[in-house]
């Protein structure tokens, strides 16, 4: 049942209203009815009505202040003024008020029950206007995670325009702040040849990198992690620590072993101050992971030895000759010749591109970051980044 109040000063208009229509034909209950303005707004804020029918002139609150206290409290009732011709041009202020409509005294069975039934129509409009808002909203609640997923999807994949991207993350809520992060998982089966070669389910082991990862970032403010439709598994993030950023790729690749025996490609960038950037980063994160694929699965697994231990100062191609069993010239032509570069030519391109990431934050000193990518004399690194880089680190800060 819809809900009515009725304000009119004079009780005669009052019973008039109360008894010239069968409210129970319109599903409507009078649940109220006042004699005076202050009485009326107690009515109202009590019983919360659908629809008021109001006299514009009133002891004690006047319509048009009742009308104003209504919208105070934000009142959703549906208000029809009830005048007099002496009141017509008073009555016509209240409109300010968007009033649904107005009935002239003497009141009519006629007029008042064309206009209770548009008031009706409107009444059962906004009640499935505000079922199908109710639904969206439990829809979105309910798919939000799917939908966040579509949304960097389709960003990642051009089929968004910066402009429509923007619009989407102000929709999600989604604010990054000054530093973000976005890490691409690859599952390349030339380093799994075991369990490829037995029970390889490749969803399964997607499905499995992705809760390591939630668990692992389980901490983090704001995150994502989402499949590309190129089987990649992507985390973008809000970074407050840009040093443990570039550190935590090794430890997700020993989560990752430890409990699914499978080695993965991990590629990672971080942008400052420009969230559109992001996809940029991921197009050159994915060009790079296509590129380290076409190499030999010996190759590969010695850019992994490499960019998971860059940080160590006595990181040599001996050392990991050894472990993988073969010569290190040998190692060192193969490096060579899949990468065209050597292996301290390797070595230190992944150790710079690792200092620049860690420059993002202004605070860190310049010793530091050569200690923290296997430099431990700052001289050799400053000489190592301009020779790779074109200028000094302290000149590279300055620009950032």
């Amino acid at each position: 049942m819809w809900k009515l109040v009725i304000a009119d000063d004079e009780p005669k208009i009052r019973r008039g209203i109360e008894n010239v229509l069968n409210w129970d034909r319109f599903g409507i209950e009078i649940v109220g009815q006042a004699e005076d303005g202050e009485i009326a707004l107690q009515i109202i804020k009590e019983k919360k009505p659908d629809i008021i029918l109001l006299d514009i002139n009133m002891p004690f609150l006047n319509g048009l202040n009742l009308l104003q206290k209504l919208k105070e409290i934000d009142n959703k009732g549906i208000v029809i003024i009830i005048s007099g011709y002496d009141d017509f041009s008073y009555a016509q202020k209240a409109l300010q008020y968007n009033v649904f409509d107005y009935v002239l005294k003497p009141v009519s069975k006629k007029n008042i029950e064309e206009i209770i039934v548009k008031v009706v129509n409107k009444l059962t409009e906004n009640e499935k206007e505000n079922n199908y808002l109710e639904w969206v909203k439990r829809q979105l609640t309910e798919n939000r995670e799917v939908l966040q997923k579509t949304f960097f999807s389709e960003w990642f994949n051009n089929k968004l325009s910066d402009e429509q991207v923007l619009k989407e993350m102000s929709f999600f809520d989604i604010e990054f702040g000054r530093n973000i992060g976005i890490m691409v998982i690859k599952i390349v089966e030339k380093l799994n040849i075991e369990i490829s070669s037995s029970n390889w389910n490749i969803e399964l082991l997607e499905f499995a990198i992705a809760n390591i990862l939630k668990d692992e970032f389980k901490n983090l403010e704001l995150k994502y992690i989402f499949n590309d439709d190129k089987r990649n598994i992507i985390l973008v993030s809000k970074i407050n620590d840009m040093v443990w950023w570039i550190s935590v790729a090794k430890e997700i690749q020993t989560e990752i072993y430890k409990y699914l025996k499978c080695n993965v490609l991990i590629e990672q960038a971080s942008v400052s101050n420009s969230v559109l950037k992001i996809k940029d980063e991921y197009t050159k994160i994915i060009n790079s992971v296509n590129e380290k694929k076409k190499c030999s699965s010996m190759v590969l697994l010695t850019i992994k030895y490499i960019e998971d231990n860059y940080y160590s100062n006595d990181l040599s191609i001996n050392y990991i000759s050894n472990r993988l069993e073969v010569t290190s010239s040998y190692l060192s032509k193969l490096l060579k010749k899949e990468t065209g570069l050597s292996f301290i030519d390797y070595l230190t391109k992944i150790r710079i591109k690792k200092a620049m990431y860690i420059m993002e934050d202004p605070a860190i000193k310049i010793y530091d970051v050569a200690d923290l990518v296997g430099y431990s004399n700052q001289h050799y690194f400053c000489r190592a980044f301009k020779k790779v880089v074109g200028i000094s680190p302290t000149e590279y800060k300055r620009g950032k």
